[in-house]
């Protein structure tokens, strides 16, 4: 059909994080953190039960039950110092300051013509669970890596 817009699919190299925390009620966006290599774990699963149905167990019905979420993995490289995400989950993981505080992540990906964002989804009450830095080896010259592994209470497509 002419004059139709062309449907591509988005690259996913071009995607940006925004992490929101709150204090006092307030939100609090954690400026400067949404820079990172790799997001993986966006996943969600319809559990199901099995029941075997009649006399004869011929025919199963699989019934849906709880939906379960994966964790969301954030990665990057390691910059030295202290940023507000490495202090939040730093805080997080020890229990210090009151303990976990819950956030709201938002995953951005981008158009690649005009870096607007395309598509994006909304991860609540999400709090750091894993954080793993990449192994130190003086026999490859690769960069440094932590690897920040949240859970969330649910996720949305937002648009």
């Amino acid at each position: 059909m002419l004059g139709s817009p062309r449907i591509v699919p988005l690259p996913g190299y071009n995607f940006t994080v925004l992490i929101i925390t709150s204090v006092f009620g307030l939100p609090v966006p954690l400026i400067g953190d949404n820079y990172f290599s790799k997001i993986s774990g966006i996943t969600t699963t319809r559990n199901t039960k099995a029941v075997q149905a009649g006399a004869g167990n011929m025919t199963t019905y699989h019934l849906p039950t709880e939906i379960s979420y994966s964790p969301l993995v954030l990665e990057r490289g390691i910059v030295s110092g202290f940023s507000p995400l490495t202090l939040w989950c730093t805080s997080s993981m020890s229990m210090i300051m009151g303990g976990i505080q819950t956030a709201r992540i938002m995953v951005f990906l981008l158009d690649p013509l005009t870096s607007a964002p395309a598509m994006a989804w909304g991860f609540y009450n999400a709090y750091p669970t894993k954080w793993t830095i990449s192994d130190f080896d003086a026999q490859d010259s690769k960069y440094a890596f932590e690897s920040i592994e949240f859970s969330y209470s649910y996720y949305t497509r937002i648009y």
